[in-house]
């Protein structure tokens, strides 16, 4: 057991000690005849001053307030005040506090501002004195005791009290108490025990411990007991004492050196034997106590914190020995330093008694290198720095590895979060490469841990990793993580290798990436940017499974629909012509692509298609004839991106004559449209349906489309007809013709129509002609002149209201005044007359406006 305080006797009298204080280097004795003494303790004991006289009563309790220059005293049943500012002269400040008559015991609370140490006035000095059941509280103002508030009427007669910043704690013959100055409220505590005698020391403003029998409890101000605070003694002690961060408690004879909050080892730090029953204890400052029996004056002065620390750590003693080192006087930087060492060692002490999670702790709150933690599981890490095969952990138990995947998920949470700078972990420079490097480290670490506890976690982890490519390669490998295997060569864009182990694996029945699923799902997700790569392994998934690979460029998915169209039409062409056609209606109908590339290309395909199928007999082949022809004229008629010079030229001269129309008529040729439907197709029907839709568009020479297809049904042109093969020239059809003129005479422009008509066309039969027409004529002629007269009165009643306005005159004197500038208006002055008749200067108008 080390020493932790060293013991010196000072004093020894004749007549018994009663009470005992110090202050800087002076200690005040009071004994039981009425005595005070005062001495120095520094360099050695020596006698100051003495007051033989100053009571006739024992000296029951002293009180310093170094910072005003007092000691507070308590005898003959009242309390009174020294003055020991002259020379450490003891003098009687007061004769007592006039209301402290019948006064058992008094304490003190002391308050200087951090940084305005030794002035008095800045210190707070209240008092507290228990005057048989009551209580008298007073503040230390100018140079006197003032009354604080009214008494407080206690059950019982304090014994004892102790002053924790607004509570004071209450000591009396059977029960403990705390009195709240705040808000002036008594709340009892506990029973003393069979004892009796009540026994409190102040721990901080918040904490003070109190005795009941055998047992200290430790408490807080608000009367919980702290937990794991309670101290069982063999014996009942007499006085305790708190002197950070240890606990003094006399025993007897004894005074047993203890720590209040529970350590490893043994409790008890050191057993002094002072030979005699201690009466008082008081401490002077952080370290030096003096202690007092009846005839004798010991001080126990603390052994230096450094030894004290030295032995606590050859003892493991890790967490009493960061407190000493935390409450040292040492500089801030000494202190951090000696602190972060022992914290290290305890943590390393915790993992080498399988500690694990407490360890981890413990390295995560230093900011310790993970580089240096990861060491400590040696088989996880590689050799050396240029090995890149690392071994992988077999034989650690599941909770040391739970550990450590806790504190690395933890380090890089702050390394993703928090900026390179604020981040250390032991590194001479801040820079991002360090962080990548340590990241890369935690990442590979991390993947080999998750193999041995939950592998679910691998997938996610490579997702958003740093891991060390060769060595994450290798291990996934060597434990045939082939899934996880794809995502690592994704996530560090080596999507050749990827796409290599997929094609691979693809073939092997007992894999679980077998068939081309994952194959496409990696195509679809790589971008524009690697076209070529998606191109050339898709490749075999179009070739085996065409219809799901072809999902490869249709997926409905943002990389997927922004890849190059006119390259992926262009690799169908050369390879894969037979996809070329769904991939082209996709492209158009559902994505709405408006490029004339894509729309020609269709129309082609749709082309070829029936050509090949022209070719064939089967009614099977008849069938899908039929229906792609249908979709080719319906796209001809409703695309409105291709180019129709360029498509045009590509339908053979024998053949396609509707999809030639069509065409044709996109191009505005509606001579060549009709000629078609009438000369080629015989289909007069179609040529008037075509004729309705041009009237109906509006469009340019619309009028005259009858009068063409009029002409074509008298008599079709030679000269176009001769470039068609097998078309022969029809014979004039005038009952289409009248027919025609009968149901469409309100769209026909007479007078183009009796020009062309034959003279075998008897005037009767198109008598219905005549009659729309005649009216159509005689309607535009009175809506001409109704309009007119509209035009007319308009005119009249302008003429009118200029008339009106070129009657007003205006008469201008000397006299009129602008109301806009107040001024008057001069010969050459232009002016202007306001709706509301008012006149102001051309200028002044502009500016009246602006407002």
């Amino acid at each position: 057991m080390h020493e932790m305080y060293e013991v010196s006797k000072l004093l020894k009298y004749s007549v018994p000690i009663e009470s005992i204080t110090a202050y800087d280097n002076y200690l005040l004795v009071g004994n039981r005849q009425g005595h005070i003494f005062l001495y120095t303790t520094s360099p050695r004991v020596q006698l100051v001053d003495c007051n033989k006289t100053f009571s006739k009563r024992p000296i029951l309790q002293l009180g310093s307030v170094p910072e005003c220059k007092i000691v507070i005293c308590l005898t003959d049943d009242r309390v009174s005040v020294l003055d020991i500012s002259r020379d450490k002269v003891l003098l009687l400040k007061t004769s007592g506090l006039q209301k402290t008559k019948g006064a058992t015991s008094f304490t003190l609370d002391v308050k200087t501002p951090a940084g305005l140490q030794g002035n008095a006035t800045n210190t707070v000095v209240r008092l507290c004195v228990a005057t048989k059941r009551q209580l008298q509280v007073y503040h230390w103002k100018g140079r006197d005791f003032l009354e604080h508030s009214e008494n407080f009427d206690l059950p019982d007669i304090p014994r004892t009290m102790v002053w924790c910043d607004q509570t004071v704690i209450i000591g009396c013959k059977n029960e403990y108490y705390l009195f709240d100055v705040t808000t002036e409220v008594i709340k009892p505590l506990f029973l003393t025990g069979k004892n009796q005698e009540p026994i409190i020391t102040k721990i901080s403003d918040t904490m003070f411990a109190v005795v009941k029998d055998s047992h200290v409890i430790v408490m807080s101000t608000t009367g919980n007991v702290a937990e794991q605070h309670t101290i069982k003694w063999t014996d009942t002690p007499s006085i305790i004492l708190y002197d950070e961060p240890y606990l003094i408690v006399c025993m007897g004879e004894k005074l047993c050196i203890h720590t209040i909050e529970p350590s490893e080892g043994s409790d008890v730090r050191q057993i002094i034997s002072t030979l005699s029953k201690t009466l008082n204890m008081y401490t002077c400052q952080s370290g030096l106590i003096y202690v007092s029996s009846a005839l004798d004056v010991w001080c126990l002065k603390a052994v230096p914190f450094v030894k004290q620390i030295k032995w606590l750590l050859e003892d493991k003693n890790f967490q009493l020995a960061l407190k000493l080192a935390n409450i040292s006087d040492e500089s801030v930087e000494d202190k951090e330093k000696n602190v972060t060492q022992i914290r290290t060692l305890y943590a390393n002490d915790l993992f080498e008694k399988k500690k694990y999670q407490e360890s981890m702790r413990e390295f995560l709150k230093l900011n310790t290198d993970p580089y240096d933690v990861i060491r400590l599981f040696p088989n996880l890490l590689p050799q050396n720095d240029s090995e890149l095969e690392g071994e992988i952990l077999e034989k650690e138990t599941e909770t040391k590895i739970v550990a450590l995947i806790e504190y690395l998920t933890e380090v890089r949470y702050k390394l993703l979060k928090e900026p390179v700078v604020n981040i250390q972990f032991g590194m001479n420079e801040s820079s991002s490469s360090h962080q990548e490097q340590l990241l890369q480290i935690i990442d590979t670490t991390l993947l080999k841990c998750y193999l041995h506890t939950n592998d679910a976690l691998i997938a996610p982890l490579l997702r958003l990793n740093h891991c060390h490519l060769l060595e994450t390669e290798a291990t996934l490998k060597k434990y045939k993580k082939y899934s996880e295997l794809i995502i690592l060569y994704q996530t560090k864009g080596l999507h050749s290798k990827a796409l290599e182990l997929l094609q691979k694996q693809s073939e092997n029945s007992d894999s679980n990436l077998k068939g081309p699923q994952r194959t496409i799902q990696y195509l679809q997700n790589i971008g524009s940017t690697n076209i070529d790569i998606i191109l050339q392994f898709s490749d075999w998934v179009l070739t085996k499974y065409p219809e799901e690979g072809l999902s490869i460029f249709t997926e409905d998915i943002a990389e997927v629909e922004h890849l190059p169209r006119p390259k992926v039409l262009d690799f169908l062409i050369r390879n894969h012509k037979n996809l070329i056609i769904p991939y082209l209606e996709h492209v158009i109908h559902v994505w709405d692509d408006t490029n004339a590339i894509c729309h020609n290309a269709l129309i082609h395909q749709y082309r070829e298609k029936l050509q090949q199928y022209n070719s064939m007999v089967t009614q099977v082949d008849e069938q899908t004839a039929q229906s792609t022809k249908i979709k080719l004229m319906d796209f001809l008629e409703q695309s409105k991106y291709y180019t129709p010079e360029t498509v045009l030229v590509h339908f053979p001269l024998d053949g396609f004559f509707e999809e030639r129309a069509i065409v044709l008529g996109k191009l505005g040729r509606h001579e060549q449209v009709l000629s078609m439907y009438v000369t080629v197709l015989h289909d007069t029907d179609r040529a008037i349906e075509y004729c309705d839709k041009v009237h109906k568009l509006k469009k340019e020479d619309s009028e005259k489309i009858y009068v063409t297809l009029l002409k074509l049904l008298i008599d079709p042109p030679d000269s176009w007809l001769a470039g068609l093969g097998g078309v022969t020239k029809s014979a004039p059809d005038l009952e289409k013709v009248i027919e025609l003129l009968n149901k469409n005479a309100a769209q026909i422009a007479t007078p183009d129509v009796l020009k062309v008509l034959p003279d075998e066309i008897p005037l009767y039969r198109i008598r219905n002609f005549f009659k729309i027409s005649l009216n159509k004529i005689i309607s535009d002629r009175r809506l001409y002149q109704i309009n007119r007269g509209l035009l007319y009165a308009k005119l009249l009643k302008v003429q009118q209201q200029r008339i009106f306005y070129e009657s007003q005159n205006i008469t201008l004197t000397e006299f009129n005044i602008c109301k806009v500038c107040k001024k008057r208006f001069g010969n050459q002055s232009a002016f202007v007359r306001c709706p509301n008749g008012e006149i102001v200067h051309y200028s002044c108008h502009n500016h009246k406006v602006d407002q």
